[in-house]
């Protein structure tokens, strides 16, 4: 039996590396699992444009999730119609949202697994909620945000459970990654809707300043990206997308 680790309850829920940490260690989340990850990109990368749709075509079966699109988004700055018939899967927010859960995947399989990047998957968690440090007012609230998740996971555990380019103990280690993986993201949204602790004045303002960095920094790498990388993605995707299809049939 392993000695009882000392945890710091506050600093759960002020200092993000820490809770991370606990989580990962809890859930058994490794350097190992990380590895994994990055193992299945040159397969993933494939799957994305596929995956990618089919969440997008199950968001779209349901109006209290697609009515979300017909807000103000951060990061774009097409005025919303605030009229969810208005949205079509073609409309330039929609384009905009699967560019973005495209750059998730991405960064998934290819980013270094550090401090950079675990204020990246908390940022996506953050966005959703409604707080003063965005500029859109668009707040999705958990049950929506709980049930994605899972659909998220199941489409591309599904989807990594039909490669063949790995031997058998290979791809259950990758499926295993993955699942773990989503469990630490769906902590970083939980973290923002299960109230379970009063911040103080000091702590909220520390936290205050953390969001703000974290929010530009997301942003100036918006607006660093050129048309032209657009433009070779989307060709990209095109062919990539017919190699994940016959992952996803």
């Amino acid at each position: 039996m392993s000695q009882m680790q000392n945890i710091d309850h506050d600093r759960l829920y002020t200092d993000l590396q820490y809770r991370y940490d606990y989580v990962a260690g809890f859930i058994g989340f490794t350097k190992e699992d990380q590895d994994l990850i990055h193992k299945s990109g040159s397969v993933v990368a494939g799957l994305v444009p596929t995956i990618v749709d089919a969440v997008y075509d199950k968001l779209f079966n349901y109006d209290i999730t697609w009515s979300h699109f017909a807000e103000d988004q951060d990061g774009l700055n097409t005025a919303a119609t605030h009229d969810v018939g208005k949205v079509t899967m073609g409309s330039e927010v929609i384009t905009f949202r699967k560019t973005m859960l495209t750059k998730y995947l991405k960064k998934l399989v290819s980013s270094e697994w550090n401090l950079s990047y675990l204020k990246y998957l908390d940022w996506v968690g953050h966005i959703h909620t409604t707080t003063p440090l965005k500029k859109s007012s668009i707040n999705v609230e958990y049950i929506h945000i709980n049930a994605l998740m899972g659909y998220v996971a199941a489409v591309v555990v599904g989807a990594l459970q039909k490669c063949t380019e790995w031997d058998d103990d290979t791809r259950d280690s990758i499926v295993n990654a993955y699942n773990k993986f989503f469990w630490v993201q769906n902590d970083l949204f939980s973290r923002y809707y299960v109230k379970e602790r009063v911040l103080t004045d000091k702590e909220k303002d520390a936290v205050k300043r953390e969001k703000e960095e974290q929010a530009n920094a997301v942003r100036k790498e918006l607006r660093s990206e050129s048309t032209l990388n657009a433009v070779v993605g989307i060709a990209a995707g095109l062919v990539l997308g017919a190699v994940g299809s016959k992952y996803l049939r």
